[in-house]
């Protein structure tokens, strides 16, 4: 993945300085969470990092169904 990014022209070890520096919580992957995740906190005043004005983000990767089975709300533009 990072090969194919770097071929892309995507500085990605800018962006691990830019967001491993942020407070965040790591969730490892689990074989019965069948995922794993990552919850990023962005500055209230970071307008650049806020959407629909929350300063909390979750990024999870993993298997679709569990991890559509495991939401209740969902952001739909």
């Amino acid at each position: 993945m990072l090969k194919f990014i770097t071929r892309c022209g995507c500085e990605y070890q800018h962006q691990r300085q830019q967001y491993l520096s942020k407070d965040m919580i790591r969730f490892q992957f689990d074989s019965l969470r069948k995922r794993m995740s990552t919850v990023l906190e962005f500055d209230v005043d970071d307008e650049e990092h806020l959407e629909h004005g929350y300063p909390k983000r979750l990024h999870s990767k993993g298997a679709a169904e569990a991890i559509i089975d495991s939401c209740t709300h969902y952001l739909n533009d």
